[in-house]
């Protein structure tokens, strides 16, 4: 297999949940393969019959077969691509509604640590975004310095008085690279600890 079908092998599954990365894998695999002029015809050219039926069944080949009810009557390339759009391209008020909410109230105390909050915040900004809904890059930062615990109010207040520009890449970051001086410290002390315990074990009582 070539490495642009590694690419686009990405199966359009049982939902909406994957459609916008599933859209955005398959059409940069068309455009590789010089494909993509059967979906996207600005010219209003006539379009080759074989480069038509290699799109088409391109495109369905990268479909599970349980969406096959969406396109089994398509007679073209650009009539399965729009057939599936039509299907899943979930991109209507009420989705945007609940993206933005599940954006607003994710907590880091919510989640099991901070590799995963961080990847809920953004894969979250990132749907919006595959749905038109523009999420600024300096809001989204401030979102995830938002929804840590109280704790976490120095290491805010520092950022504040340093003067950082806020994004969402240089809060994550800041965020990994506190979690990772909070486990060295704790690392430390634990071994501190053990050696301390140690030495008074060795030291030997006065009569």
């Amino acid at each position: 297999m070539r490495a642009s079908e590694r690419h686009a092998s990405l199966p359009l599954g049982h939902g909406r949940e994957n459609y916008n990365t599933w859209r955005f894998a398959v059409k940069t695999y068309l455009q590789h393969e010089e494909l993509w002029e059967c979906i996207e015809n600005p010219k209003d050219e006539p379009i080759d019959k074989k480069k038509d039926m290699k799109a088409k069944s391109k495109i369905i080949l990268l479909v599970d077969s349980i969406n096959y009810v969406h396109i089994q009557e398509a007679e073209t390339a650009k009539e399965v691509w729009d057939n599936l759009s039509r299907a899943f391209d979930d991109s209507g008020l009420t989705r945007r509604v609940g993206l933005l909410r599940d954006l607003c109230t994710t907590t880091l105390s919510g989640c099991q640590n901070i590799d995963e909050y961080v990847s809920k915040i953004m894969s979250t900004a990132h749907k919006l975004r595959n749905i038109g809904f523009k999420v600024d890059d300096e809001w989204l930062g401030t979102l995830l310095l938002s929804g840590l615990p109280e704790h976490y109010k120095p290491m805010i207040l520092a950022i504040e008085s340093s003067g950082m520009k806020i994004s969402a890449d240089s809060v994550k970051s800041k965020l990994l690279q506190e979690v990772k001086s909070e486990n060295n410290n704790s690392a430390f002390a634990s071994a501190h600890s053990y050696q301390t315990k140690n030495v008074k074990k060795e030291v030997p009582q006065r009569s």
